[in-house]
């Protein structure tokens, strides 16, 4: 029979083992150092290998709150100052985060920077100020469109500096860029308003408030699951008459919402050049409304909105007195009425709404007497 083994062997069995396991855990500690000190040595090269944000955010401690301009549901806008640079500051309420992530998604979109968007100049995710996270802008000290029109009269040149500022700014959300390698789609804002409209010092606008915005695929066809996200509402006082009875065509829901935007460009044209002095020739400048609130009052429901652009289609009315002045032909009437036509596929696109916009620039001449 064989010799039974000695305590001596037996303690060399259980002991090896537990050499081996403690080699490994010395090794991987060594590894772990060695790592850390190599990435410690190469900081460059860590930086390379991570895509940098876009934009890059900046010191936001420096971010200093100073004065609430704007509540709303979900959000509130302060003017503030960072790095004692004058700035807007869009603070999410809890349970906004998603619409901050949307919001500052377009904002980051390659080529998006244009004089005629409202800029974004840093973000931060959710913390104490901003339970749904912050959105840092430019700000615009004039305010919204609605205000200043609400406070100012223009003469023709102000009233066509203000509308060609806008459609240059629609014109380009709604326009696909390719640059250096960069490729912006096409941006439908969906939510057009002269709230959502800034005016900057020199008189021009920046659309701001992409909340509701989306950028379009190449091939915007097809609903999938976006019938609910599609049938969101902006304004209601600015939505097409397509979206007031659903009837937006979802087949091609790309084209169809960019034709919803030009149409609330055209609301938004007709309320600018309601407060030009050069088209009251000889009246005082009527004081400012907002599209329908002359038919419908400051509130209207989606069913007044409904019978009045879509079942009886009518549209804000155009004073008899721009008919007094020299404009060839009615062409603000028409260039109006071809943005707002009850039929989403005859109206213009932003770019030809520019185009005509253009051809208006020029002063007009007083009217000739008989």
């Amino acid at each position: 029979p064989s010799a039974a083994p000695s305590m001596g062997t037996l303690w060399l069995w259980g002991a090896v083992p537990l050499l081996l396991l403690l080699l490994l855990a010395c090794l991987a500690a060594l590894g772990h150092r060695w790592t850390r000190a190599q990435m410690g040595r190469t900081p460059q090269r860590r930086r390379e290998l991570r895509a940098p944000p876009k934009p890059p955010s900046p010191d936001l401690p420096a971010l200093r709150f100073l004065q609430v301009l704007q509540t709303g549901r979900f959000s509130a806008v302060w003017r503030g100052t960072l790095q004692q640079r004058p700035v807007a500051i869009k603070a999410f309420a809890a349970g906004s985060s998603r619409r901050w992530a949307a919001e500052r998604a377009v904002h980051e979109l390659p080529l998006m920077e244009h004089e005629n968007v409202a800029k974004l100049l840093g973000t931060r995710g959710a913390g104490p100020c901003a339970r749904g996270g912050l959105l840092v802008l430019q700000l615009y000290p004039a305010g919204s469109l609605q205000h200043f029109l609400r406070h100012h009269v223009s003469p023709w040149a102000g009233t066509v500096r203000l509308a060609l500022s806008l459609a240059r700014g629609l014109a380009f959300l709604h326009q696909e860029l390719w640059r250096d390698g960069l490729y912006k789609p096409r941006v439908v804002h969906r939510d057009l308003s002269s709230q959502n409209v800034l005016v900057r010092q020199d008189g021009t606008c920046a659309i701001g408030d992409f909340g509701l915005a989306m950028a379009l695929p190449a091939r915007a066809t097809g609903t999938g699951q976006r019938t609910e996200q599609l049938r969101r509402a902006g304004t209601q006082r600015y939505l097409a008459p397509e979206i007031l009875d659903e009837s937006l065509d979802l087949r091609c829901w790309g084209r169809a919402l960019l034709q919803a935007d030009v149409y609330a460009l055209a609301l938004l044209l007709w309320e600018i050049l309601s407060r030009c002095q050069s088209l009251s020739p000889g009246v005082p400048v009527p004081e400012f409304r907002l599209a329908y609130e002359a038919e419908l009052g400051g509130s209207p429901t989606a069913a007044q909105l409904r019978r009045l652009a879509v079942e009886e289609r009518r549209r804000p009315l155009i004073p008899t007195t721009w008919h007094r002045t020299a404009q060839p032909s009615g062409a603000l009437q028409e260039l109006l009425e071809d943005c707002w036509d009850p039929d989403p596929e005859a109206r213009l696109s932003a770019e030809r709404a520019l185009q005509r916009l253009q051809r208006l620039a020029a002063p007009p001449e007083p009217p000739t007497r008989s």
